[in-house]
């Protein structure tokens, strides 16, 4: 079987709630170039199947599964791929390629759970040395704060661009409450007209790499 067919049959596989999610990690997935959101906005699944082959013509199931495990959907991570070992083969190989997918899964899931846990202070601050000059761009036109709480940020940090970017976070983490997760900050942040670079958000991207 193809990649593509493969990558279609896992998107037929899923649900339309899963679907929606998978459309929602997909931007966050794979190395550069990455598929931008726009291209993703009610793209149906041969559109998406057909964004990842054009986007990585090599790595299309690589990522397909990656985002798998943010749904998370690992029994189609590791049914697909299963699949794609072939019949060829005995059953002692059979075991040790069943025996690598669950490793593989298994090691997937604590990345999939802590993307969806509170973003930390640590990577908060980490976050704040990236921001410079922006930060007020940032807090205003992405984390919707209001430019009278960034003065009053800026006057109780005098001189200190990360402690005033470090408590910008701070506000916005306690107002958005429980939806203040990884992945959450990661999407706002990789939007188009951020004035970031993908490597600042590496802190993000690495929660719950070994």
């Amino acid at each position: 079987m193809e990649m593509g067919e493969q990558v279609l049959h896992i998107l037929e596989d899923l649900r339309e709630e899963e679907f929606k999610k998978f459309k929602f990690y997909l931007p966050h997935g794979g190395t550069a170039p990455r598929i931008r959101r726009g291209k993703l906005d009610g793209a149906s699944r041969i559109q998406v199947a057909e964004l990842l082959m054009q986007t990585y013509p090599q790595e299309a199931l690589d990522i397909t599964n990656q985002v798998l495990c943010n749904i998370p959907r690992l029994d189609l991570v590791q049914g697909h791929q299963l699949q794609t070992g072939g019949d060829a083969g005995n059953s002692g190989n059979d075991a040790n390629r069943s025996e690598a997918v669950n490793s593989s899964a298994r090691a997937s899931e604590p990345q999939a759970y802590e993307r969806q846990s509170l973003v930390s202070e640590q990577q908060l601050m980490q976050l704040a040395g990236k921001m410079g000059k922006s930060w007020k761009q940032i807090g205003i036109e992405f984390l919707g704060l209001e430019n009278h709480c960034l003065e009053q940020i800026e006057e109780n940090n005098p001189g200190n661009t990360k402690l005033r970017a470090f408590s910008m976070f701070l506000e916005w983490r306690k107002r958005a409450r429980q939806e203040a997760t990884v992945i959450c900050l990661l999407s706002i942040l990789s939007q188009d007209g951020v004035p970031l670079q993908p490597e600042d958000l590496d802190c993000l991207r690495d929660t719950g790499r070994a």
